[in-house]
C-alpha cells in the first residue's frame, strides 16, 4: 500500500497538483480511493494525511544524513554510504536511522518527489568530483596575466584589462562581489581543483559499492532477500567486501553458501 500510494502521489506532484509545497486536498482523496480500490479496503483521507507525516519523517532523516560530514552517497543504488567507524559511532547515537545507512533506501525517488520540496524529479545528489569551476555570478571565466596585464577569458574571447592602454572604451559589465572583495579567481580555481583531485584520490580507495552490487546480484539462483542481506552484510564490513570482490565465482558462492547456513543457525 505505501509503494502505490507513494507511486501515485509522485505523479500528482509531476501533474502540478501540489502548489507551494502542499498536496491539494482533492489528491489525498483521489489517493485514497485508489487504495480503497486496489486493496479492497477503506482508506480515508486522514490515513493518507497519516502517512505522508511518516514519510516526511523519513525525508527529514535521510536529508540530515546526506549532509552529515564524512557520509557519502551513491546514486547509482540510492545509497548512504560510510564507513565502518563512523558507523558504529552515528549508530550507537540514533540505532533507529540504521536501516539507512549503506543499504539501497527503496521508494527514494519518490519519496524525495513526495516528501523533499522544490523537487520535480528524485536525483540523489551530485557528487564534489561533477562540480566545475565556471562562472561567479557575472558569468566571467578566471583572470589570467598578459604583458599588457590581467585580462578575463568569456566565451566570446579575452577582454584587455582596465589598466591596458588603449583609446577604445572599455567595454561596461557588471562587477562581481568576488571582484569587490578583491579574491582572486585564479587561485580560488586552483585550490578547488587540488581538493578535487584529493578526493578523487580517496574515493579511489573506497569500496565500489555498486560493483558489489552487481556481483551479488548476479547469483540468481540464491534467493533475492539472501543476496539483499549477504549485500547489507558485505557493506557493513569494507573489509571483507573488498576481499569478497578478488574472489573468483565459485570462491563467492562458497562464501555465499556459507553465509546461507549462518543464517539458518543465527
Amino acid at each position: 500500500m505505501s509503494k502505490v500510494l507513494l507511486e501515485f502521489l509522485a505523479e500528482e506532484v509531476r501533474k502540478g497538483n501540489r502548489p507551494n509545497n502542499s498536496f491539494r486536498t482533492s489528491s489525498f482523496v483521489a489517493a485514497a480511493k485508489n487504495i480503497s480500490e486496489l486493496f479492497h479496503t477503506t482508506c480515508t483521507v486522514d490515513h493518507v494525511e497519516n502517512h505522508m507525516r511518516t514519510v516526511r519523517a523519513t525525508w527529514g532523516i535521510i536529508s540530515k544524513l546526506r549532509g552529515t560530514s564524512g557520509f557519502g552517497c551513491d546514486d547509482s543504488v540510492k545509497m548512504v554510504t560510510v564507513s565502518p567507524i563512523a558507523f558504529n559511532t552515528y549508530v550507537q547515537q540514533y540505532p533507529t536511522h540504521e536501516r539507512y545507512l549503506n543499504r539501497k533506501i527503496d521508494m527514494y525517488e519518490e519519496i524525495s518527489i513526495v516528501a523533499g520540496k522544490d523537487m520535480a524529479r528524485g536525483d540523489f545528489s551530485k557528487s564534489f568530483a561533477d562540480i566545475q569551476v565556471t562562472s561567479i555570478e557575472s558569468g566571467q571565466g578566471p583572470t589570467t596575466t598578459t604583458e599588457n596585464g590581467p585580462t578575463t577569458t568569456t566565451e566570446n574571447g579575452p577582454i584587455k584589462s582596465e589598466s591596458a592602454t588603449s583609446s577604445e572604451p572599455r567595454p561596461h559589465r557588471k562587477r562581481t562581489r568576488v571582484e569587490e572583495e578583491g579574491c582572486d579567481l585564479q587561485q580560488i580555481s586552483t585550490q578547488l581543483g587540488e581538493v578535487v583531485g584529493a578526493l578523487k584520490n580517496f574515493s579511489n580507495n573506497q569500496l565500489d559499492v555498486e560493483k558489489l552490487h552487481e556481483e551479488i546480484m548476479k547469483m540468481e539462483d540464491f534467493d533475492e532477500l539472501v543476496r539483499d542481506a549477504a549485500f547489507n552484510h558485505l557493506v557493513e564490513r569494507e573489509m571483507l567486501a573488498k576481499a569478497f570482490l578478488t574472489k573468483r565465482e565459485l570462491l563467492r558462492r562458497l562464501w555465499l553458501q556459507k553465509f546461507v547456513k549462518s543464517l539458518r543457525s543465527y
